[in-house]
């Protein structure tokens, strides 16, 4: 038999976008390639686990997100799997909440953690199924909890499942959960349907009406817009934040706020993007939009709009607009993107704009490029 995997440690990279952009110094933290599903779970200053979670089928890979004078999060874990030479073994580690490193933690092992008020977490997950197909196991309930002080008495015993399904089987299932999530939803509750190794799976989740919805700034510009997106309310005023582009793909980022306007517009001709900051407590920032796209009822028009605070809501830049940040502090937000088809053969990405001289106009963009292709360009 091969050795059972074993939590572990590694290391991020960190791209900074230059000077000739509109978030200049702007640091995007690759967590992972892309090639699996992601969520992140946005925690409240007074939040507190008190509960052992163990997967049977989710293999978490989390990577830790905090003010700049965040101490480390401490993650409790048990080896629960009865076939495992190290069953029973307790292991506890530090990870920095810089997001430098990412913790994976495989199935089968109880985790716990402490000192997560006010830190996000990312989770880029893969989902294994059961190495005997006839093996009742549902993705949608596989989260099992037991309170610290009985797993401090004894381990529950766990057959951890060892077949990671191909990797649009596990989009497909995340896509689900994100779409039952959009608009607001609570942890209570199964979610939608879908149809795994030829049974349909059924689940629904009820609606997140009774908490105080954010508030969405409001945008003058036909290609930019503003709503609440994906998320699951959790308690301690918490929330899930799930995928709102079906391809799945975000990045996280962290940007020290300059607190003038930098001295170029970031263009993106061929991306539509999703923003969305990503702490509980986030800074003031601004963002200023100049509508460039050629086909837009609002084409020449020029916004300075209030970058949201709430991670409930999500800010849509629509290809063509310019755009550039200026506040105070440090920003952690996410990126997500669709990427749209180009007369040319590699459709461009970013363009820097100078704040002097004319603008430039954009044609309107193609439609958005399948989501496997997608996710092929974001290995790279």
């Amino acid at each position: 038999m091969s050795a059972l995997p074993k939590p572990h440690l590694i290391m991020t990279k960190t791209r900074i976008m230059g000077t000739g952009s509109g978030l200049p110094g702007a640091r995007r933290i690759r967590s992972a390639r892309n090639d699996r599903p992601h969520h992140y779970m946005v925690h409240s200053p007074h939040f507190a686990y008190q509960e052992y979670a163990v997967h049977r089928g989710q293999y978490d890979r989390l990577s830790f997100y905090g003010p700049s004078d965040t101490g480390s999060v401490t993650v409790h874990m048990y080896d629960c799997r009865v076939d495992s030479p190290e069953f029973d073994r307790k292991l506890e580690v530090e990870v920095p909440a810089d997001g430098s490193c990412v913790l994976g933690i495989p199935p089968g092992y109880a985790h716990w953690f402490e000192g997560l008020g006010s830190v996000t977490t990312r989770n880029d997950y893969s989902l294994h199924a059961p190495r005997d197909p006839s093996t009742p196991w549902s993705p949608f309930d596989d989260n099992a909890t037991y309170p610290v002080g009985a797993m401090n008495a004894s381990r529950p015993e766990v057959v951890a499942n060892t077949t990671e399904l191909p990797a649009p089987a596990q989009f497909l299932i995340s896509k689900a959960v994100s779409r039952s999530w959009r608009g607001g939803a609570t942890e209570q509750g199964v979610v939608a349907a879908a149809e795994i190794g030829g049974e349909v799976h059924r689940y629904f989740i009820d609606r997140d009406l009774g908490g105080r919805q954010p508030d969405l700034p409001p945008s003058q510009l036909a290609t930019v817009t503003a709503k609440v997106g994906s998320y699951q309310s959790i308690r301690d005023d918490s929330y899930g934040i799930g995928s709102n582009v079906d391809n799945g793909l975000a990045d996280t980022m962290v940007l020290d706020l300059p607190g003038s306007w930098p001295a170029h517009f970031s263009a993106h001709p061929n991306l539509t993007l999703i923003l969305s900051p990503l702490l509980y407590d986030n800074p003031e920032m601004e963002l200023q939009l100049v509508d460039r796209r050629a086909d837009s009822p609002t084409f020449g028009a020029t916004q300075v709009l209030p970058f949201p605070r709430d991670p409930r809501v999500v800010l849509t830049i629509e290809p063509g607009v310019l755009m550039r940040a200026r506040g105070s502090g440090t920003l952690h937000y996410r990126v997500e993107y669709e990427v749209h088809d180009a007369t040319a053969r590699m459709p461009r990405l970013f363009v820097p704009v100078p704040d002097t001289g004319s603008l430039p106009t954009f044609e309107a963009p193609g439609a958005p490029l399948a989501d496997s292709v997608v996710r092929e360009l974001a290995y790279q």
